[in-house]
C-alpha cells in the first residue's frame, strides 16, 4: 500500500525486495542444477558418437578405482582424504584416457586387436600412477 502522499511505504519495499530475492534464489537453484544435467547429456552424446572414448574413459575410471583400492590396502593410507589424489591422480588419469583415445583415432588404430592391447596397457599405467601418487601423499597418511 502507498502512503497518503503516494510514495511507497517501507512495507511495500520490503515485500517487493523479498519477492525478488526469492525469485533470484529459485533461478539460482535451477541454473545450478541445469548445468550439471547439460554436462551429463553432452558426455552421453559424446560417448555415443565416440565409443572408443567411452571405452577408454570407463577403463580409466575402473583403473583409478583399482589404484585407490590398492594404495589404501597396501600403504595404510586414506587416499580420498589426501590432496594428491584430487590434484594429481584424477586429472592425470583423465588426461591419459582421453589422449590415448585421441591418439588411437589419429593413428587409425580402431581395430579390436589394437583396442584390446591398449586396454591392457592403459590400466597398468593408471593403477601405477595412482598408487605411487597416493603412497607419496603426506596428508593422506596424517589423517589415518
Amino acid at each position: 500500500m502507498a502512503s497518503e502522499s503516494g510514495l511507497p511505504t517501507s512495507n511495500d519495499i520490503s515485500t517487493s525486495t523479498s519477492k525478488s530475492k526469492s525469485i533470484q534464489d529459485i533461478v539460482s537453484v535451477v541454473v545450478d542444477s541445469v548445468w550439471q544435467y547439460v554436462h551429463v547429456g553432452a558426455a552421453a552424446f559424446l560417448f555415443y558418437e565416440d565409443r572408443l572414448l567411452c571405452l577408454y574413459s570407463l577403463v580409466g575410471f575402473a583403473s583409478l578405482c583399482c589404484g585407490v583400492l590398492a594404495a589404501s590396502r597396501s600403504a595404510g593410507v586414506v587416499p580420498v582424504m589426501g590432496e594428491e589424489l584430487w590434484r594429481i591422480a584424477i586429472p592425470a588419469s583423465a588426461i591419459i584416457s582421453v589422449t590415448t583415445s585421441l591418439g588411437c583415432r589419429i593413428a587409425g588404430w580402431v581395430s579390436a586387436k589394437a583396442t584390446c592391447c591398449l586396454c591392457i596397457l592403459l590400466p597398468a599405467a593408471i593403477v601405477a600412477l595412482t598408487t605411487v601418487t597416493i603412497r607419496n601423499d603426506k596428508t593422506a597418511r596424517l589423517r589415518l
